[in-house]
């Protein structure tokens, strides 16, 4: 599968806001181009999954000639379980905010997939919970945006009244006027972060479903795994890790252990290490990639050697001198007057 896919789902959530308007796709002539490719889509099962690139462009053309700015709020209104496949119907039968969650992390390929995509994972900061994941390009603005706004409203009608958003964090700049956004979530709405999260009250994990239903939950686990064992593996399984490890040290400012990247996989240590071996890597050596590129940003910030050993999970200076002479042939003095003499 080459470049990000998204499910058809998504066509369809289009095309109902243009039938509530009472619009026509086939009479619209901006989308005449697009015909043949729309009719196809559009009769594909809707949890199965079509080019991102596609949907942009009708997405693009669609708000220009509608003038309609927050386009995707009007479309993420029209939400249901079944648009995200198995995924929303497991989401919607879970027993607790917290299975949800689960569910969401290990399964987010059966929604947005590509090579660049690393799974979205959960973390704690005092009272708040953090679903959150990273940037890719900006150029996924949109598709960031919709999945953000389709999975707050369907989380308002398995949660009704209960799940409140503390707020949402974008990584990149508003595609919109504001209050577009902070009239859609009903909270505060913040960008320009480090990646894009989900931020809710930790009291929320233990919310109950009114529609949970453990017996069909089996059913849905069986044929989600199934779907995901079907999908192609990337043949780069090592880009994966890298971008875990990357987003780890940047996050964490210390040095993560197999075990930790094994489990945001969804691998065991014996699998993921297996993967690499298949590629010619090691996850030593990913770990050592990663914070020699960690190290280059931080030298070009200034940061003291001493305080990027500690945040790359090194002993001590002399170790994070001797590995850096090890990978790029020269010392950390030699590059720090590199970097001090560039104008």
């Amino acid at each position: 599968m080459q470049g990000l896919h998204i499910p058809n789902g998504y066509f369809q959530l289009w095309n109902m806001y243009l039938s509530e308007r009472q619009l026509d796709w086939h009479q619209l002539p901006y989308l005449a181009a697009y015909q043949q490719q729309l009719e196809h889509v559009l009769s594909l099962p809707i949890d199965s999954q079509s080019p991102y690139a596609f949907f942009a462009a009708v997405m693009e053309y669609t708000r220009q000639d509608l003038d309609c700015p927050q386009l995707i709020f009007e479309m993420a209104k029209f939400i249901r379980a079944e648009h995200f496949g198995v995924l929303g119907y497991m989401a919607s039968r879970s027993d607790s905010v917290a299975d949800a969650l689960r569910y969401i992390i290990r399964f987010s390929r059966l929604v947005i997939d590509g090579a660049e995509i690393t799974p979205m994972h959960m973390s704690h900061q005092g009272k708040e919970i953090y679903l959150s994941w990273p940037l890719h390009d900006e150029k996924y603005a949109l598709v960031n945006e919709l999945t953000s706004a389709c999975m707050a409203h369907l989380a308002k009608q398995i949660f009704p009244a209960s799940l409140q958003l503390l707020r949402i964090q974008f990584a990149h700049t508003p595609q919109m006027a504001r209050y577009h956004y902070e009239k859609f979530f009903g909270c505060a709405v913040e960008f320009g972060h480090a990646q894009y999260s989900f931020v809710i009250s930790s009291d929320s994990l233990d919310l109950k479903s009114e529609l949970a239903d453990p017996s069909l939950m089996q059913l849905l686990l069986k044929q989600a795994e199934d779907a995901i064992a079907s999908k192609p593996r990337f043949e780069h399984a090592a880009q994966q890790i890298h971008l875990h490890v990357a987003e780890y040290l940047r996050l964490n400012a210390q040095a993560p252990k197999i075990e930790i990247m094994a489990d945001e996989l969804h691998l065991s240590v014996r699998t993921l290490q297996r993967q690499l071996q298949e590629q010619g890597s090691s996850f030593k050596q990913v770990l050592e990639m990663e914070r020699m590129k960690r190290c280059e940003h931080l030298l070009q910030q200034g940061a003291s050697l001493s305080g990027i050993a500690q945040q790359l999970g090194y002993s001590d200076q002399s170790a994070l001198t001797r590995a850096y002479k090890a990978s790029t042939g020269q010392t950390l003095m030699q590059r720090k007057k590199q970097l001090k003499s560039k104008p």
